[in-house]
């Protein structure tokens, strides 16, 4: 008797030490487990911003000096006295003409360059007869260029003169020029419903020429203390415009509502508040509810 109920004793003590075995292995995976599942994340914490509301627009560069000089009087060109290219003082000869009006004695007529600046086309070779009024040659100062846009009707009312300007070029692509709209059409075009602008830019070390297709961004509105987030933080989905927040360890899901898409950047109407931390990056891999470590960010 007393022999089985040692052995009992004992069996109950391996059982127990399995069992707890057992509940150690299985606490021990559950931890494992909690752990793997603590999505790293990096987050941006949400604080004021003073951002610019722009009108995207593109257009052309002209000179902000530049004329076609026309022919005063019939005759053949007898030569041009600089080439395409060439810098020309106002009031220098630049074309010289052989008249051939009936009655009058033969004598040379001259063109002269009525600003200063380079030739940027010649018209005609000499020996080519011209008539009155035909555009013999251009001269053109580019030290300052303008870009001429057009504005859509809609937008009229938000452009103002002086208002700050970037502008892109394709031929210059790491670079911004500074510029101002100047002029602004006091029409609108009954067809394009748009009105001309003209944005001065002062090109002293003449990048910019005549001719080139540019972009500009007008500043239109200054908004002040606005929350802007990373575009790339927003997510499209069925139920809406959402972003992810880091609260208390978690993922939550904030419904958003975007005043503003600015490319890089969006401006938030509503859905956030200064001091939510944003998750900027791993809200792709993350759910409601999911753990989460910050690892980056700040």
């Amino acid at each position: 008797m007393k022999g089985k109920t040692i052995l009992t004793v004992m069996l109950a003590a391996v059982i127990a030490l399995i069992g707890f075995r057992v509940v150690k292995v299985a606490l021990s995976k559950k931890g494992a487990k909690e752990e793997i599942t603590k999505f790293p994340v990096e987050v941006l914490t949400i604080a004021p911003s003073d951002y610019d509301e722009t009108l995207s627009l593109s257009g052309t560069m002209m000179a902000e000096n530049q004329t076609e000089v026309p022919a005063k009087v019939p005759g053949k060109i007898i030569k041009y006295l600089f080439e395409e290219g060439d810098w020309v003082e106002k009031g220098q000869s630049v074309v010289t003409i052989d008249r051939d009006e009936i009655g009058v004695e033969f004598k040379e007529a001259v063109l002269e360059a009525p600003i200063s600046g380079w030739m940027t086309k010649k018209y005609f070779d000499t020996g080519t007869h011209v008539n009155p009024g035909q555009s013999l040659f251009q001269i053109a100062d580019y030290h300052q260029v303008k870009l001429m846009v057009q504005v859509p009707e809609v937008e009229i009312s938000r452009v103002r003169k002086g208002a700050v300007t970037k502008v892109s070029i394709d031929a210059w692509p790491d670079q911004k020029f500074s510029g101002w709209v100047s002029r602004l059409s006091p029409t609108v075009d009954n067809l394009s419903r748009t009105t001309k602008a003209e944005i001065a830019i002062n090109n002293a070390d003449l990048k910019i020429r005549p001719g080139m297709y540019a972009r500009a961004s007008i500043n239109i509105k200054r908004h002040l203390k606005g929350i802007v987030v990373p575009t790339t933080a927003i997510i499209e989905r069925e139920a809406g415009t959402q972003v992810f927040v880091a609260e208390n360890g978690q993922a939550m899901i904030r419904q958003i509502v975007v005043d503003l898409d600015m490319g890089g950047a969006s401006a938030i109407k509503s859905g956030l508040s200064f001091g939510d931390k944003l998750i900027v990056a791993g809200q792709h891999s993350v759910a409601q509810g999911s753990a989460v470590e910050i690892v980056g960010g700040k």
